[in-house]
This record gives C-alpha cells, structure tokens and sequence, in this order.
C-alpha cells in the first residue's frame, strides 16, 4: 500500500507547477523560471505585425496576379526547334526549402531566383534504385544517362553493387551519359564544378566505376581504372573541350606538390596532368592548363581547342571564404566554358554543378548553403545572358540531384531575418531558429548533455557568422540528404516536356529527345528527323533546291532548242 502511495505522489507531481510552468512530459526541458509572456502573442498588449504598405490594397494582388498570367501566356508557348545546345546546371543539394530561404537570404519573400522565372517547371523523384535516400552518384546517372541505379555507383547499371569492380567492367552494366552521345555526333562537351572533378556529380558524365570512392588510385581494386585516369584517358575525358574543377590531389602522385603547393596523393606515380598535356601535344591540339583564375581569365578562346583547369587540392572553396583573386567563381568558370564550347557550329553540352551547397548542408552550415545557391544563380543568370541569338536553339535545365534535411520553420514575420530567430517556444520559453536540420554534426551546439536546449539569444553575435551551425534535432556525424522531391526548371527548345512529376531518369531521356542524341531505336521529334547524324539538314536542303533549279533551266533550254 505504501508503495502505491508513493507512486501516486509522484504521477501527480509531474502535473504540478514548477516555477509557475505547468508541467507536462516536456517539464524536463524548461530551464527558464516564468517571468513573464515569453510568446509576443501571449502578451495582452500585442500588436499585429503588419504587411509592406502596397500589399495591404486588394488591387496590388488582382494587379500582379493578372500580369504574372500574361506572363504565363506568353512564356508557354511551346519551343520544337533542336536543342542544338544544352546546358544543364545542377544544384547538388538543392532543395526546395533552399530555395525559398535563398530568396528571404537575397532580400525579400517575393524574390526569384534567375532560373525561378524559366517558363516550365517539375518535380522529380530522387530515389535510388536500392536506397530511399539517394547520393549524388545514383541521381547523377538518372540525369545523364536515363537511368536509374545502385547508390555510390558511377556510370554501370543496378547490376553492379556498390565497389564491385568485376561487374563494373562488363559492358552489358556499363552506361552511356548524354556527353558520350555528343561527342559522337560532334558537338562540343564541357564539365564545370566547384567541386572535386573527380567527385560523383561530375564523375557520372564521363567515368564509369564500381564506386564513387575510386578517385585515384588508392583504394582501386586489381583491374579497374580509377576516375582521375579516366577523365585523362577515358573515351568521353580525353574528347572533353573543357573541364573545370577542384581535385587536383587525385592526377599528382604522392611526394609531389600541385602548381599552388597542394600535395598529390596517387601511389602509382603518374602525374595525370602532364600526360594530359602531352596527348594533347600528340593530336596536335591547342590546349591550356590553367591552375588559377589568373591563367582562367587570360584564356582567349579563338585560340584553344581543348582547356583543363584545377584551382584545388580538394574541393573548391566556398565562395564566400574563398581567395577570390586565387579561385575563379563558378560564374566566371561558366563563362569562359561557353565561350570556348559555342565556336562549335554543330553545337555543345555542358554540365554545370553548384556542388558545394550539398557540403556546407552537410556540415549544418546553413548560411554557406544559402550563398552557394546564390552563387548557382549568377551562373545561371551569366549564361542565359550570353547566349545571345542562340537562345532559341539553347536547352536550359536547372535542377538538383537530391535535398537535405534542411527546414524553414516556426511563424517568423514577413521580412524578419531568415538566419535569425524570431518565434518562441512556449515549453522551454525560448526563442528558436527558423532554420534547422533534422539531423547532423551541430547537435552539442544546441543541446546540453543531459537535455535541453540552449538558449540562442545566447548565440546572437554569431548569427552571421559563415561557420555558425544550425540546430539538428539528431546528433549525427554528417547531415545526411533528404528523400523528397527536387525541383526541375527549363528554358528552350522542348522544355515544356519537363512540366510535372515524374521519375528522375525521365529527365535524362527529355534532355536526349531534345537534343536529338541517343540510340536510333529511343523516340525522335520530327526536328530530329530532318537533322542528319554528321551534319544539319540546311546543307541538304540547300543542294536539293539547287538541282531543282538546274533541271528546270536544263529543261527550258531543252525546250528551247527544239522550238528552234
């Protein structure tokens, strides 16, 4: 009896008051004593807060909403000319709660993006073929080559699990990415990424390998070929026009330093990048090797077949922290590709990746993810702008490859700083980010050992700060990617057939049939079928009408001569 008093005691304790609060299974948490309406709407005297001035008048909405549908109107006209171009800019990480806070970080809710305002937009499904959550190498073969496969693989079908290089060598596995099939039909191709080159993204367009890991030679099973030697050697990286990146540590062998003093870490004792200039010299092509954005920004186009270039050891850095007279921004490397890519009349691809808004995801770096994406904006907003007068003939596709765990939360106020806090919490009487991860590495930077939060008024005067993290609701050693659906924006010939939602390897098929690359047997617009493999049906035409007229002249001079 006795013990069932005791127990009754203490079941009604946790529904008492401790320091005014009314306790309940989250009691634990509160570390503030009630001093007060911590909540701006407990308070009696609380204000509204308001709307900007022009937004308050019904005409302002019926105003915008009805040019914004006279946009809509005239944008959706459909575009069925050949995508005798293609550039694909692919946000690694880039998801939609990016994007929305990307715009708050840039000035204003009503923001847009520069590829927010393209014409067509879908929704792609990010999954793996064996994973709920996918990697970039998985959703990089969705998007290059159409289909689906195994996570952490490069390039080989979903018959080869992840570092099994035996299978990986069987041709029957092994895929073909849309920069192959441009290469054939004599179009210029061209990577260009932030990254590593030799990371997975990138990797998937001109590699094929068991494992995303293979990068160099390190850890490279008996028989395979590693990545870096790939994009050297390799059918599609030895035909490369341009290739810009980060990763210079996987072409230079250990002992030796690459051209900014980073240290190589192959074992084999090849120096990639030499033997790349040497073959180059061997074909008798015009090639560059740039290190910096100092020998980048002096490339003259007319007068290069062929450029590489490798700013870093690993990744690049972010831009934000980046030396920006050492490092050229992923604009400035987007630029100089085209305009070395677009001397070719029978047109190019071009792969663009903003890769390090995934890391800095990844690290719970929220404020870097956000600025990367900006950074992904430029580059878009730079190439549209240099397309000129081939923007009828210029495929543009912006997506990502997966999203994060990343959330925008809570009920801040119109305006009110996205990297801030602003709403309360009523059970620990804190106020709490309007950004957060579900996961990550910055878990001990919010929660105390024992429980509870700590108190980001606390954090104020870090806010701002470029390695500020974010809280993360599970400790975890790297922030992992997220399940749901990613955007898809397109601009150009037949990128309405990019609207709605679909499976990712769907994009991969769009990009062939508008570009009229791939197989014979894959589906063909009649734009295709008039543009002849080796050459443009104008030519042809042309011919064609031109022995027309001469059976014509030879016929009235026939008809002539026997009036005579």
């Amino acid at each position: 009896m006795g013990l069932i008093c005791v127990l009754l005691v203490i079941t009604v304790s946790v529904h008492i008051t401790v320091d005014g609060v009314i306790a309940n299974p989250l009691s634990n948490f509160v570390t503030v004593p009630n001093l007060g309406p911590t909540h701006p709407m407990d308070n009696p005297d609380w204000v509204p807060p308001t709307a900007p001035t022009r937004e308050k008048d019904r005409e302002y909405w019926l105003t915008s909403g009805q040019a914004r549908l006279r946009r809509q109107l005239e944008l959706n006209e459909q575009n069925i000319n050949v995508a005798i171009n293609v550039i694909i800019f692919l946000g690694d990480g880039l998801s939609i709660p990016t994007l929305a806070a990307t715009r708050m970080y840039m000035g204003g809710e009503e923001l847009e993006l520069s590829f927010e305002t393209f014409p067509h937009t879908g929704l792609a499904k990010t999954y793996c073929i064996n994973y709920q959550v996918s990697d970039s190498a998985c959703t990089a073969a969705a998007i290059l080559t159409g289909v689906k496969n195994n996570y952490g693989t490069i390039g080989v079908s979903g018959h080869v699990p992840l570092r099994n290089c035996p299978l990986s060598l069987q041709e029957s596995n092994r895929l073909t990415s849309i920069l192959k099939y441009a290469q054939e039909d004599g179009r210029s191709t061209g990577i260009v990424t932030n990254t590593r080159i030799t990371h997975a993204t990138p990797a998937v367009a001109y590699a094929v390998s068991g494992a995303r890991y293979w990068e160099d030679d390190t850890e490279l099973p008996p028989g395979c070929v590693d990545i870096a030697t790939q994009l050297v050697h390799g059918d599609i990286g030895t035909n490369l026009t341009v290739a810009l990146g980060g990763g210079s540590r996987h072409f230079y062998p250990t002992g030796t330093l690459d051209r900014n003093g980073e240290p190589g870490r192959r074992t084999d004792g090849r120096n990639l990048v030499d033997e790349w200039i040497n073959d180059a010299v061997a074909r008798e092509l015009r090639a560059q090797f740039v290190h910096d954005r100092t020998g980048l920004m002096a490339i003259q186009p007319e007068l290069v077949d062929r450029l590489f270039g490798l700013f870093s050891g690993n990744h690049m850095s972010y831009r934000m922290l980046a030396d920006a007279q050492r490092e050229p921004s992923l604009q400035e490397m987007t630029i100089k590709a085209l305009e070395i890519l677009r001397r070719n009349d029978r047109g190019y691809v071009l792969l663009v990746e903003g890769g390090r808004i995934d890391h800095a995801h990844h690290d719970n770096l929220a404020k870097l993810a956000l600025d990367e994406t900006v950074e992904l904006h430029r580059a878009v907003e730079s190439a549209v702008r240099q397309l000129d007068e081939s923007v009828q003939e210029t495929l543009v596709l912006v997506t990502a490859d997966h999203s994060h765990t990343f959330t925008i939360g809570g009920y801040p106020v119109r305006g009110n700083d996205i990297l801030s806090t602003r709403d309360f919490s009523r059970f620990d009487r804190m106020p709490f980010f309007t950004l957060a991860y579900a996961n990550g590495p910055s878990y001990a930077d919010h929660f105390y050992e024992n429980g509870g939060r700590r108190n980001p008024d606390d954090m104020r005067d870090r806010f701002h700060d470029p390695d500020f993290t974010y809280p993360a609701a599970v400790p975890y050693e790297d922030e992992t990617h997220g399940g749901d659906d990613v955007a898809v924006f397109a601009k150009g010939p037949w990128a309405h057939i990019f609207s709605g939602l679909y499976e990712q390897h769907v994009i991969g098929h769009g990009l062939l049939f508008a570009a009229c690359l791939g197989p014979d047997t894959f589906h063909q617009s009649d734009a295709c079928r008039e543009r002849l493999r080796g050459g443009t049906a104008t030519p042809i035409r042309g011919l064609a009408q031109l022995l027309a007229m001469l059976m014509v002249i030879v016929y009235i001079r026939t008809k002539t001569l026997l009036l005579v």
